[in-house]
């Protein structure tokens, strides 16, 4: 067969400041069959007029584009209505959506009023819940919220005896809007540290944005822990237009030392807990490739992990630490532990880019065979290279203002006073 033309939509933004997980989500077809002609576009962007016109056999809505269902309803449906062509196009129309129990019903309507052909959801179950009109004439694939890197594979870690950090541990704070699932994920960490530290343990747990690490730094950082903490990706509340995240954020405006009980009882009383929309994520991956053994809160995690088989379950109130510590100092479990995670990940082919890209390829392929003759590809061709040199300083200039946002931002965030000051200047420019 000859070459396919793919248009892949993403809001990735400048891929060396993109955590590794999502660059490699966003490129992963072209990283794995560069045989193809890929026409990668970031929707902060205009989309130049006459790459509407070609007849892509599909076009991939990578899961950074359609998190603009998260922005204010104003924006999303203008980008929505900028990008509408898709909706008609001859070709195959495949998504990619994370975070699906966030602003489903938006999602759910857009998936069907663009006639998407395929969702590949990493959540493994409540199709029905997530998507109520879709999963009734669309079709769902499971898919997971990070894979295998060659990377990944290459990376070298250090021997267990010679890691420095006992365990280690990285997680935002997450709001209450993702229920008592996102509030574990990272309360875990504070609720380790202290009988952590007084069992004699070194460690190092970071939560908030200030200890994010990204590429090779992250790497690096689990590749010296022997023990790695983590929980289930994912939220036990349904949003399904935003309304409770909205409710959550005035609250906390006027309340900010609220607790999440405060926040449940006065946002989303009677709510959390109906359902469980969890899924593995890429650290859990990563660290069990790397060596470092898990210890997790208790859960599905996809179906790829079990507890001591691959990780030592933990409680989510951690109130079990005196056995968990048992455990983590019997060697031989641990050897036990750390191997049959590596070998169960490793022999796991849907977890790879490679297969990921593969399964893409091969339904892309099978549509064009069903569509009649193929769209002139050299044509395709010179339209992508006219795109990219149309694009080249459009880019260029994007990619040295967010760098610019995203030093400035970092630089407010680690000065107090500068902080005050840049919160009181916004505050009256808004006012």
């Amino acid at each position: 067969m000859s070459r396919l033309n793919i248009m892949v939509l993403h809001r990735l933004g400048n891929p060396r400041l993109a955590p590794s997980f999502l660059r490699h989500h966003v490129f992963a077809l072209r990283d794995a069959f560069p045989e193809h002609n890929y026409l990668y576009h970031d929707t902060e962007l205009p989309l130049p007029d006459y790459v509407r016109d070609v007849d892509f056999d599909a076009i991939v809505l990578d899961v950074t584009f359609l998190c603009i269902r998260w922005l204010p309803e104003a924006t999303f449906l203008n980008i929505k209505e900028t990008y509408s062509f898709v909706r008609d196009s001859g070709g195959l129309r495949l998504a990619f959506p994370q975070d699906e129990y966030d602003c489903n019903e938006l999602l759910d309507d857009w998936m069907c009023d663009w006639r998407v052909d395929r969702v590949f959801s990493v959540i493994s179950s409540h199709w029905d819940v997530l998507y109520p009109r879709y999963h009734r004439q669309g079709s769902i694939r499971l898919a997971y919220t990070g894979y295998v890197d060659p990377t990944l594979l290459a990376k070298e870690a250090r021997p267990f005896d010679l890691r420095r950090i006992d365990i280690g541990y990285r997680a935002r704070r997450l709001p209450p809007y993702f229920g008592r699932i996102g509030e574990t994920k990272w309360a875990i960490g504070e609720r380790v540290e202290n009988p952590a530290k007084r069992a004699g343990l070194t460690t190092d747990i970071l939560l908030g944005d200030q200890g994010t690490l990204l590429g090779a730094q992250w790497l690096d950082f689990l590749g010296d822990c022997r023990f790695t903490l983590g929980a289930n990706s994912g939220s036990s509340l349904l949003d399904p237009r935003g309304n409770i995240q909205r409710s959550v954020r005035a609250y906390l405006k006027a309340h900010p030392a609220a607790s999440f009980e405060e926040v449940e009882a006065n946002c989303f009383p009677g709510l959390d807990g109906r359902h469980s929309f969890t899924a593995i994520s890429p650290r859990v991956l990563e660290a069990g490739l790397l060596g470092s053994c898990q210890v997790l809160v208790e859960g599905d995690y996809s179906g790829i992990v079990r507890p001591w088989e691959h990780y030592i379950p933990i409680r989510g109130d951690a109130t079990d630490f005196p056995q968990v510590l048992e455990a983590m100092r019997d060697r031989q479990l641990v050897d036990r532990l750390i191997r049959n995670c590596r070998e169960t990940i490793l022999d796991s082919k849907e977890l790879h880019y490679r297969h990921k890209a593969a399964t893409v390829i091969g339904l892309i392929e099978s549509h064009r065979l069903g569509s009649g003759p193929a769209t002139h590809t050299d044509a395709v061709q010179r339209t992508i290279r006219r795109y990219e040199e149309d694009m080249r300083q459009t880019y260029a200039k994007h990619w040295r203002r967010q760098s610019f946002r995203r030093n400035l931002s970092r630089f407010v965030d680690r000065s107090p006073t500068v902080s005050r000051l840049a919160r009181t200047v916004w505050s009256r420019l808004r006012g």
